[in-house]
């Protein structure tokens, strides 16, 4: 009989559920998100859920989608002062933890803005039609747990998650999805991968470190039964304020050092060369991919704003992507999220 092995990285089953009460902390979050990825059908979605940090009842939902092609992106978002029963959730948005650390379903049914790519890369997004979209997914965690604090004292990484502005809690993890999506431009069958984190703490209003961008990429490559990962956050001088990488491996994870990592550049919606560098116990590795598909979108402290504002006025520049690459002669798509430094206000 083969083992069936642990995913919890020794972390509390009890960190899967959200918190009912808020704790007596100024600027005090929750979120989670699930960013996930079906090449087949050339369908990317990030999705977001979290309470407003000074609004605790409030629960927020986004829901941003690559359409296939050249079809565009579509959003969505919404405010709930949702049921302890039903959280976490919003008005269009629920996730439901099935098994700690193992299995979660998303599901959402709304209607959301459609916006052409390169609307969204050069301007914000406009009010405008909205069209019927539906998800029903179920998440199979593939990989270790990979928990911040763990890593930051384990000698691989750098800085402390106790000095960041955006959370003092996160953890993160791999998995494969299947279920059934319909947008716009049809209902598919996905099928993919994807890379999800939970968060906790103090968000934005100078609670910690000054921001000054970040980059996070992650990927399961499930032929291989192996995952990598990595995150590196910046202060508006350009040091590093928090880094750490990992590679997964038949379900044993390595704590790695972050060699390199893309800062976030010129925005174009695939073929952005993207390398990144990892060392482990495992050896070194370096990877070379290059961008498939994107979302972009503006942060200013804990706020969002879809597309790109060209005065820089709504803060950093925050892309998503995913990229394929090819480890071992294993074809891999990896999830990317990066931000620049805040214009001074």
């Amino acid at each position: 009989m083969t083992a069936v092995l642990d995913l919890s990285s020794g972390l509390d089953p009890v960190k899967e559920s959200v918190l009912l009460a808020k704790p007596d902390v100024e600027h005090w979050a929750e979120n989670l998100l699930f960013a996930l990825h079906d090449p087949t059908h050339d369908i990317g979605m990030w999705l977001h859920l979290g309470t407003m940090p000074n609004l605790w009842h409030l629960w927020e939902d986004r829901v941003l989608i690559s359409l296939p092609g050249d079809a565009g992106i579509l959003t969505s978002r919404s405010y709930t002062a949702t049921p302890p029963e039903q959280r976490p959730g919003a008005g269009n948005l629920f996730f439901e933890c099935l098994e700690p650390f193992r299995r979660w379903r998303i599901r959402s049914e709304a209607v959301g803005r459609v916006t052409p790519y390169e609307d969204m890369r050069t301007s914000m997004e406009q009010d405008g039609m909205r069209q019927h979209f539906a998800v029903d997914l179920e998440v199979t965690c593939r990989t270790p747990v990979w928990d911040l604090h763990t890593a930051a004292s384990s000698g691989t990484a750098k800085g402390t998650m106790r000095e960041q502005s955006w959370a003092s809690d996160h953890y993160e993890q791999l998995y494969t999805v299947t279920g059934t999506v319909t947008l716009p431009t049809g209902e598919v069958q996905f099928d993919g991968t994807g890379w999800r984190d939970h968060s906790r703490g103090p968000r934005g209003a100078n609670t910690g470190k000054p921001w000054g961008g970040h980059v996070i990429m992650g990927a399961y490559l499930p032929g291989s039964d192996r995952g990598i990962g990595l995150c590196r956050y910046y202060t508006p001088d350009g040091g590093v304020s928090l880094e750490g990488a990992y590679v997964s491996q038949a379900g044993v994870m390595h704590h790695a050092e972050v060699l390199d990592a893309p800062l976030l550049g010129e925005l174009v919606k695939s073929g952005e060369a993207l390398r990144f560098g990892l060392r482990s116990d495992l050896g070194d590795l370096t990877i070379d991919a290059e961008t498939t598909t994107s979302i972009w979108s503006m942060l200013k402290r804990s706020r969002q704003y879809y597309g790109i504002d060209p005065t820089g006025s709504l803060g950093s520049r925050y892309a998503l992507n995913w990229a394929r690459f090819e480890l071992d002669g294993e074809v891999g798509h990896l999830y990317v999220e990066r931000s620049d430094c805040p214009p001074p206000e």
